[in-house]
């Protein structure tokens, strides 16, 4: 099952393309920390984005890991459980979704009225 993440409203777009350029082709990933798993996710499914509280595309889930890193664009150190994503960004046609913390199910399209 698909789930959507909210990217926090500090983070700049331009920040994060960075990220996405250095996972497109698929050699690096990226983590986004959750608090509890999604037990009902699994690899190959996609993660969306919301992103000013609009759903605005997609990456695939390429792993579930609890971990210790630093990001190499920002520096940050993190440690925790992580949904890990690697690819090609996919944007769509921009879905209202009111921002929120951690995860949630998603069926885009449900969202979208299909």
């Amino acid at each position: 099952m698909d789930i959507v993440v909210t990217l926090p409203k500090q983070t700049k777009w331009e920040e994060y393309q960075k990220e996405l350029d250095l996972v497109k082709d698929g050699s690096n990933v990226m983590n986004f920390k959750v608090i509890n798993m999604p037990l009902k996710s699994q690899i190959g499914n996609k993660c969306w984005i919301c992103y000013k509280d609009n759903v605005i595309g997609y990456m695939n889930i390429v792993g579930f890991e609890e971990k210790d890193f630093e990001c190499s664009v920002t520096g940050t150190k993190w440690r925790g459980k992580f949904v890990v994503r690697s690819g090609e960004f996919t944007k769509v046609e921009p879905i209202p979704m009111k921002g929120f913390q951690g995860f949630r199910y998603f069926d885009y399209e449900k969202a979208k009225g299909i």
